[in-house]
């Protein structure tokens, strides 16, 4: 079960690199983070890049890897379309409300906060569709 653990960790982790690219890319033609003051902002460099995806990799594989591969002997359902519903509901009850909170407390650009809302549900159900792919198989 281990060699089964790590290989699913290391498929989940192609598409998190896949979509973390795309962001960065899109972020960076759209200057999305030009709006944000200059005294809030940190460093766009690639050391910020390496955090933000060790980061992701802890809680959009590492993490969901972990738990599924405990519970899902018990599971009644499985497959990558049931890997695909648990992100989205993670998502829905984890990520949004927060996200939500935030642009009401905080002047954040829209448009930033879409794209990174986007990208992390796009994170979030391709890594949990990939992972519950190889551990039901």
């Amino acid at each position: 079960m281990a060699k089964i653990f790590i290989l699913t960790v290391v498929y989940g982790t192609i598409p998190l690199v896949i979509v973390s690219i795309i962001q960065a890319v899109i972020e960076r033609a759209l200057k999305l983070h030009t709006h944000i003051p200059e005294e809030s902002r940190t460093g766009r460099g690639l050391e910020v890049y390496f955090l933000q995806f060790i980061s992701d990799f802890f809680f959009f594989v590492i993490l969901p890897t972990l738990i599924y591969y405990w519970v899902y002997p018990i599971m009644p359902f499985s497959g990558y379309k049931s890997g695909v519903a648990v992100g989205i509901a993670a998502y829905i009850l984890g990520s949004l409300p927060y996200a939500t909170s935030l642009v009401l407390r905080l002047k954040l650009p829209t448009p930033l906060i879409v794209s990174t809302l986007f990208f992390n549900l796009l994170k979030l159900t391709a890594a949990l569709g990939v992972i519950t792919h190889y551990l039901n198989y």
